[in-house]
């Protein structure tokens, strides 16, 4: 009885020898398919046929004389998704990591066989689920652009071989190389649905982030499908990692934690509580290229470039149709964008599915249609509670009970609206019009900017002028006392309106005009509460003030100098042109003042003024 057994190990282990590395590929699928399949007790009960066959086939084998006794290790390692079982009842099932199964014969493997280079001894990593291993992620906080690799300049240039037309990067087992837009690589598991930005040509770094993938993958459970994706980022010491799961269906993100203070999803807008808006926020998240490049069929894109012509259209007419338009955008830039829109959906329409109904598209395609685009107006929504019954309308309106009581300023802005003429009252009703909620109105900011710099551009010469008219007055021989310090004053606001207005002007190049982020960090990093916004106000009238004082002087001290005189009928005649003068000088000035206009009739109604014709 023992001849049928001794035999049939024997032939096994002939065949383990001379066809080893096909026996072991063809041990690796059934493994991997049972795995798959999640038949845990028909993987258990293979496990154990092989351990008691090798266990047998060692005690009844004959000895080889002095050869050195043979091993052959080979993995099979996971490359599709974990089953989905919590890992309490996994690992009693299991007395072997879920991502990966060792079989060990005591044979040696065929010279030249290749093993998976993501192979790991199970005591090298920990399979229980840590939670602060895993850290919450958000797209817009992404360290692609902060923590790329370094190249090394001390390197010898590597010589290019002869006659290799070759030139393609060894591929990574599981994983595809993908190059994102911008030129920055990273890999994709299309089995598992797992995107990462670390270096998977790394073996440590490969085992890694197949394990923490693995786990992830394991303790979200039931909540993941074929439309959830994973993002994973790996930290520096490589044995934890940021991620998050995004669900495309509902074009949302999601992570196996709760998010706490998700202040940077929230933009650190204040009173966030609807489900609705917090969706919108997700959805602004979700518009990155990152995890969109190759998940997309023609019908999606189709769906999306349609919609991003109605959220243009719309934009484009509300803008032109409103003076107050919540839409962050000016004209030229819409209508860019409307044009690129159109140029899109034309290719789009013009392409020819395949049997899969995916289609491969170029990626500066995607990130412009589905990452820029669809992204920005997605936070424009959120900023304004789209959808919220709080929803700003208009671009000058708050949303907060808190700034209704910000309209007509404090004590000091009023004082310093009386000795700056009036200036800072302008200055102040611009930033309360384009600065709501700590959210700027890029459109209506940069042309007033450019008026702005425009002005001082103006005073700059404005003051030129009257300094050099104060040193020529001082000129003049038998200039009394008084006059000569009047001159004095006139000449140091002379001097400060210069000054300030070229300071500003200056600075005014740093403030972001050309950017709509630029002039939005320039404006948080400037107001924090409501009275830095007086302040800037006042800081903005001062060019225009230091110019009306040094006129204001030169004429009073002009007036000093005639009035002096002791003639009778110089003082008559120069007094009454002196008044009418004045009169007409300030008429302008106090314009705007009165609601009534020397042909205007008030209505008897509300206080309203009706013109007559």
């Amino acid at each position: 009885m023992i001849l049928y057994p001794r035999a049939i190990l024997t032939w096994l282990g002939f065949l383990f020898n001379t066809t080893a590395p096909h026996i072991r590929r063809i041990v690796r699928q059934c493994i991997l398919l049972i795995h798959k399949l999640g038949i845990r007790a028909a993987q258990s009960g293979l496990q154990t046929l092989f351990s008691r066959l090798l266990a047998y086939y060692q005690r009844i084998s004959p000895k080889k004389g002095n050869a050195e006794p043979e091993t052959a290790d080979f993995t099979a390692a996971s490359v599709v998704p974990p089953v989905i079982t919590p890992m309490d009842a996994l690992s009693q099932s299991l007395p072997i990591q879920a991502n990966q199964l060792q079989v060990q014969l005591n044979q040696h493997p065929a010279e030249g066989s290749c093993t998976s280079i993501d192979s790991r001894s199970p005591s090298t990593l920990p399979t229980e689920w840590d939670s602060n291993r895993f850290q919450l992620l958000v797209p817009q906080l992404c360290q692609r652009y902060k923590g790329r690799v370094l190249v090394r300049s001390d390197i010898e240039p590597k010589p290019i071989p002869a006659k290799k037309k070759d030139f393609t990067e060894t591929p990574v087992d599981g994983w595809q190389s993908v190059v994102h837009p911008e030129g920055a690589l990273y890999f994709y598991d299309a089995s598992r649905h797992v995107f990462t930005d670390a270096n998977l040509r790394s073996k440590r770094l490969l085992k890694a982030v197949n394990h923490l993938a693995d786990q992830l993958l394991l303790k979200a459970n039931g909540a993941i499908d074929d439309s959830t994706h994973l993002v994973l980022e790996l930290q520096s010491k490589g044995d934890a990692c940021n991620y998050y799961f995004v669900q495309y269906d509902k074009r949302l993100l999601f992570w196996l934690q709760d998010f706490e203070k998700p202040i940077c999803i929230y933009e650190h807008v204040k009173g966030v509580k609807s489900d609705t808006h917090i969706k919108i926020a997700l959805e602004a998240q979700y518009w990155f290229v990152d995890h969109i490049v190759l998940t997309s069929s023609l019908t999606d894109i189709m769906f999306i470039a349609t919609e991003l012509k109605h959220v243009l259209l719309h934009a484009h007419s509300d803008f032109l149709t409103s003076d107050t338009s919540v839409v962050p955008y000016d004209l030229s830039t819409l209508q860019s964008m409307f044009d690129l829109s159109n140029h899109l959906a034309e290719y789009v329409g013009s392409l020819t599915p395949s049997s899969d109904d995916r289609v491969e598209l170029p990626a500066h395609l995607m990130c412009v249609l589905e990452a820029r685009l669809m992204r920005l107006f997605a936070r424009s929504k959120f900023l304004n509670f789209y959808g919220q019954v709080s929803a700003r309308l208009n671009a000058n309106q708050s949303v907060y009970e808190v700034e209704q009581s910000r309209q007509k300023g404090t004590l000091r802005l009023r004082l310093a609206n009386t000795f700056l003429w009036g200036a800072p009252a302008a200055q102040y009703k611009f930033l309360q019009n384009t600065w709501i909620d700590n959210i700027l109105n890029y459109p209506k900011w940069s042309k007033h900017i450019s008026r702005l710099n425009g002005d001082w551009s103006n005073v700059t010469i404005f003051s030129t002028v009257m300094l050099a008219v104060d040193v020529g007055f001082l000129a003049v021989p038998g200039v009394i006392s008084a006059a000569a310090v009047v001159i004095y004053l006139s000449a140091m606001c002379s001097v400060s309106s210069l000054v300030v207005s070229m300071l500003l002007a200056v600075e005014s190049r740093g403030w972001g005009t050309d950017s709509a982020q630029g002039a939005a960090s320039f404006m948080a990093r400037m107001v924090h509460t409501q009275s830095d916004v007086e302040a800037l106000a006042i800081m903005y009238s001062l060019p225009y003030a230091y110019l009306i004082w040094g006129m204001f002087c030169f004429v009073t001290a002009l007036g000093i100098s005639v009035f002096h005189s002791s003639s009778p009928a110089t003082l008559v005649v120069v007094g009454l042109c002196w008044v009418a003068v004045t009169t007409l000088t300030l008429w302008p000035a106090w314009w705007g003042k009165f609601s009534v206009t020397p042909w205007s009739i008030p209505s008897k109604r509300g206080g309203q003024v009706k013109e007559t014709v």
